[in-house]
């Protein structure tokens, strides 16, 4: 399999207060590793404060990391010219109501990144094929995107960056807003999407139940730290028999507590 990312001892922190301050700093992330493969989606989980939205910006280029080193595509990032590198690697957020601006139309929504980057040739048609893409009513296009439901204007931010074909795309929360059976919905849709535009996805999450039905491979922060990895091969109940047996807390096991439903891998 074809190495995607690979994230090699990567650490984040913030200083706290001014430019004098004594305060110690914040750290986000410390000495993270880990890699992407193709066709293989990565689950992160953990809490708030566990460091994955650090995480999600140095992945997406608008954070540098303090130390440590990110390659994407064989290329390393923040080395130079990143632009196509960021064309690769898109991400659709949490509230998709404030990743929409309200005054556009949705179809001007869709069409955003392909403008960016200098893609956009015939404006309705493009507009329209993405329509199409995600199940949206070609006659709806010119309502505005704050007229569209939760669940809509998730699905049309889904179609904004699936205009720029990017290799991998970054699920940051994206289900968490909509209830049980929408997000049920979005992720067979997700699934179909993948193969139909050969995708790799890393899903940040902190619901076990949306990252066992869409990764093989899991991996736990907290604190800034990766505490747990698990696999599709493993097994869920394995992996925690396994965390259980080990000396350390059981945070693997906790989100399987928390968690609505208990699925198992197949």
């Amino acid at each position: 399999m074809q190495e995607l990312i690979n994230v090699k001892e990567v650490s984040q922190y913030y200083k706290k207060g001014n430019f004098f301050s004594r305060a110690p700093l914040n750290m986000a992330l410390n000495k993270v590793s880990f890699s992407l493969f193709e066709n293989r989606n990565l689950g992160i989980l953990g809490r708030n404060g566990a460091g994955k939205s650090s995480l999600v910006r140095i992945l997406l280029g608008l954070e540098k990391p303090k130390s440590g080193q990110v390659t994407i595509l064989s290329k390393e990032y923040f080395k130079g010219e990143d632009r196509e590198l960021k064309k690769s690697i898109q991400a659709v957020f949490q509230d998709p109501q404030s990743s929409l601006n309200p005054r556009w139309s949705a179809r001007e929504c869709l069409l955003e990144g392909l403008a960016n980057f200098k893609m956009l040739k015939n404006a309705k048609e493009q507009s329209e094929e993405l329509a199409d893409i995600i199940e949206l009513r070609k006659d709806s296009l010119d309502k505005k995107s704050s007229e569209f439901s939760g669940g809509e204007q998730q699905r049309i931010n889904l179609a904004r960056v699936l205009a720029l074909r990017p290799k991998i795309l970054i699920l940051d929360e994206a289900l968490s807003n909509l209830d049980v059976h929408l997000q049920m919905r979005m992720i067979e849709k997700l699934k179909s999407l993948q193969k139909q535009f050969q995708m790799t996805y890393i899903v940040i999450s902190h619901d076990l139940r949306i990252v066992l039905q869409l990764c093989g491979d899991i991996l736990l922060l907290k604190n800034g730290q990766i505490v747990f990895r698990t696999n599709k091969e493993e097994g869920i109940y394995k992996a925690i028999s396994r965390e259980q047996r080990g000396d350390g807390e059981n945070y693997f096991y906790e989100f399987y507590q928390a968690s609505f439903q208990h699925l198992v891998f197949d």
